[in-house]
């Protein structure tokens, strides 16, 4: 008889669902498995750090549109890899993650890197966390893992297959090989929320879509119901790609829906795929104005109604939403096309900082800076942000390099460190596109040696240090709230990021005048080989976005809870 082991049986399952690349750190744990995915020509993406090889396996999947999978050895590679899982979680990105442990019958005797139960551990930060037990049974349970990362509201899923499991070789026959590869239908819209949504939108005099991470891709169906309908629409901030930057109706990051408060923003709100929370101004009745009716269009039937009242709310696919709206014939929509161009006209304004000066303290304003970085790019780039106040300076320029998409900003658990990763998968899954990762000193600091990954596979990636020599929202924090005594571990030294790329193979530069930003980006997209550009800027620049969430106030019965809402004091 035929026998095969279980790392043969994992790769084979992976390989039957498409999937061509895996992201992780080696361990001895996990040979049988490497040896697998290679032998059936699955990509080995190594990098420096598991919580990194998890980022890649969510940047590939969230630029790709498919299951992201990634591996890490036992406990401590896979302690690293909680990182990674907590992120993707957060964001609902489809990853698995595939661990080993000692040999079961090992459990209890304080074997070599067991102790922690690695299941347990992942269970709060994943859909769907499991131990497989018997070799046989690995296809089924692989399966099962792709199908869970998958269904409803996607996030992470991880499979512990013990060393002795992954080891063992079972007879073929008997081999258990689940399902299949066929995955279930996305759930389509009921009809009758479906009317009700239409007819809301219709009575609208100010209607506004808003699409978040569900929307990704289904980019050409939004577009042409925003066509037919002539609803303005904006994305979420982490989520943005859907719609070209020049489309006329494209009123970019949804934040602009806040400056129409005073002259009427929209009073219908269309959420595809988007969730109220942090991206989408909480509780604030700004960015979706108090009096807006929202229509929530979410897989996950839990999330509608979770933060806001909602008008109408449809448990569905984003894409099978739109094809049914579509579908739809009731004639022509009402002309909105004067709400539109006011609506979208905020995105289009000169910006403020625009008249500011080019330095302060005797380092480029960071504004400034970031913009002369966006207008050298080529358009149709992706664009990573990894960073707090930095991400607000980036974001008010990042349309000046026409991107294909702009993603990151710590994601819903403002995690800093995230960008290397995801620049990784992002060049691994187009690598015919640019990839430019914008990362603070601070948040860089988590995962530079990542430059080596980039160099070993050759990843192209173009990475801009924002170096201020600070941790910008945390010293600018303190400063709004304790004054002159600000400062407290929130200082960093300016440090020479460029000759650090250099040292893992990179190509690097300091730019410290405006004149220089153009042609070193210019050369770092010639150069080929992943490059660093380590931008100068002044840490004495405070973005407004900083002191509006710390939210100082004069109210002596208002305790300030700086990121949060304040809490009104009891009399």
């Amino acid at each position: 008889m035929t026998t095969i082991d279980g790392g043969e049986l994992v790769a084979q399952t992976l390989r039957a669902f498409g999937v061509d690349v895996a992201f992780g750190l080696h361990g001895g744990h996990l040979d049988s498995l490497l040896m697998g995915l290679h032998r059936n020509g699955i990509r080995l993406v190594d990098t420096r750090h598991e919580a990194s090889a998890v980022h890649a396996a969510d940047g590939f999947a969230r630029i790709s549109g498919r299951i992201g999978v990634a591996f890490a050895t036992a406990a401590s590679g896979y302690s690293n890899a909680l990182a990674g899982l907590a992120v993707a979680h957060a964001d609902r990105i489809p990853v698995v993650v595939l661990t080993s442990s000692p040999p079961l019958r090992d459990a209890e005797t304080n074997a070599l890197q067991g102790t922690v139960d690695q299941v347990a551990m992942a269970a709060p930060v994943t859909k769907w966390a499991h131990r497989v037990t018997v070799p046989e049974e690995i296809p089924r349970l692989v399966a099962l893992a792709v199908r869970k990362a998958l269904a409803g509201a996607p996030g992470p899923v991880l499979l512990d297959i013990p060393i002795d499991v992954l080891f063992t070789p079972v007879v073929a026959e008997r081999v258990s090989w689940g399902g299949g590869t066929v995955l279930a239908a996305p759930p389509a819209p009921s009809p009758k929320a479906l009317r009700e949504a239409v007819a809301l939108l219709r009575r609208a005099e100010r209607p506004a879509i808003v699409f978040g991470g569900g929307a990704q891709h289904h980019g050409d169906r939004l577009r042409r119901f925003v066509e037919a309908s002539g609803i303005p629409a904006f994305n979420q901030t982490s989520s943005s790609g859907a719609l070209e930057c020049e489309h006329p109706l494209y009123g970019m990051v949804a934040g602009n829906l806040a400056a129409l408060a005073r002259s009427g923003g929209p009073d219908v709100v269309l959420l595809l795929g988007a969730r109220p929370g942090l991206f989408l101004g909480g509780r604030g009745g700004v960015t979706l104005p108090a009096g807006a009716q929202l229509i929530h269009v979410d897989t996950d039937a839990s999330e509608i109604g979770r933060l806001l009242p909602v008008a109408v709310g449809l448990t569905a696919d984003v894409g099978e939403t739109l094809d049914a709206l579509l579908a739809l014939d009731d004639g022509p929509w009402p002309d909105r096309s004067e709400w539109a161009a006011r609506a979208t006209g905020v995105a289009r304004r000169e910006s403020p900082f625009s008249m500011e000066p080019e330095e302060k303290g005797g380092r480029l304003h960071p504004y400034h800076g970031l913009r002369e970085v966006m207008r050298a790019l080529d358009p149709g780039a992706t664009l990573i942000v990894d960073g707090g106040e930095m991400g607000a300076w980036t974001r008010a320029v990042a349309h000046e390099a026409r991107p294909a998409r702009v993603m990151g900003f710590g994601g819903y658990l403002g995690f800093l460190g995230v960008g290397p990763g995801l620049a990784i998968g992002a060049q691994v899954a187009e690598p015919d596109r640019r990839v430019v990762l914008f990362t603070g000193d601070g948040a860089f600091g988590f995962h530079p040696q990542e430059i080596d990954t980039m160099v070993r596979h050759g990843l192209p990636v173009v990475i801009v240090v924002v170096n201020n020599a600070c941790w910008g929202m945390s010293i600018h924090g303190q400063e709004a709230f304790y004054g002159h005594e600000a400062g407290l571990v929130s200082v960093l030294g300016d440090t020479d990021y460029d000759k650090v790329a250099e040292g893992f193979g990179g190509v690097g530069e300091r730019v410290a005048e405006l004149e220089e930003v153009g042609p070193a980006v210019r050369r770092a997209l010639a150069s080929g080989r992943p490059a660093l550009i380590n931008l100068n800027v002044s840490g004495e620049v405070v973005h407004p976005i900083t002191p509006l969430m710390v939210g100082m106030t004069d109210d002596p019965d208002t305790t300030v809870i700086p990121y949060y809402d304040n809490v009104v004091r009891s009399r």
